[in-house]
């Protein structure tokens, strides 16, 4: 007891955020001990600790190794949401970072050690910093049913990789079921430009028939190009 005593006398003092932390940490281990997280008194005073740190503005003092550490421990914690404490563990973690390299190496951790939400979280500040190649990656591989996901892995590719960027729009016009108007009008400008007269009145036809494609915006869209010869504009 005295070496531990002694060794916390000689360690060097706490940063603001290290102190506060540390209550976080203190609070969260006593909430280990409650048979049910419902609405201890220690949930309430991990939010206003939170709280009072992401308005002190004390927070960019800190130096990136502190902060990072933190952060670190938010990732691999998943927000504590088991503790009852995610909205407020979610506002610190974004509180935490400052410039595009910290967003990058906090988004890299997500995927180190994050679970799946967390990862998703770590896709969005990809993409806050500009690293969208990771961005995009990351929604490529998660496309599932909704139609504006397609659209971003669309835009992306569209003049980078124009083949991929039509497989994309395929895809999505199989699989989304919220909407397909987006998607379908890239595909009929697609075809457009590369001469496919019979694929673009084709499209054009089932345009008209889908239910999950408003009409009126595919036709404001190609009017605002080139005019499709296909009696669109004659509707």
């Amino acid at each position: 007891l005295k070496t531990d005593i002694a060794a916390a006398k000689a360690a060097p003092k706490k940063s603001y955020l290290e102190e506060q932390w540390a209550e976080i940490k203190r609070l969260i281990e006593k909430l280990k001990y409650e048979p049910y997280i419902d609405d201890q008194l220690e949930i309430e005073e991990i939010w206003d600790i939170c709280e009072e740190m992401i308005k002190s503005g004390k927070l960019k003092k800190e130096t990136w190794p502190v902060r990072r550490r933190v952060i670190k421990s938010i990732i691999g914690g998943g927000y504590y949401d088991y503790y009852g404490v995610y909205d407020p563990m979610k506002d610190l973690f974004n509180a935490l970072m400052f410039t595009p390299e910290e967003k990058a190496e906090a988004a890299d951790i997500t995927f180190e050690i994050g679970s799946g939400y967390m990862q998703t979280d770590g896709a969005k500040l990809y993409k806050e910093c500009g690293q969208m190649e990771k961005y995009i990656a990351y929604v490529e591989s998660h496309l599932k049913n909704k139609e504006e996901p397609y659209l971003e892995v669309i835009g992306y590719y569209k003049d980078k990789d124009p083949v991929k960027a039509a497989q994309i729009a395929e895809l999505g016009f199989k699989k989304c079921k919220d909407s397909q108007t987006g998607i379908i009008i890239f595909l009929i400008q697609n075809a457009r430009y590369s001469g496919d007269k019979e694929l673009e009145a084709k499209l054009i036809k089932s345009a008209k028939m889908r239910r999950l494609v408003n009409y009126e915006k595919v036709k404001e869209a190609l009017n605002a190009g080139i005019e499709v010869q296909t009696g669109l504009n004659a509707d």
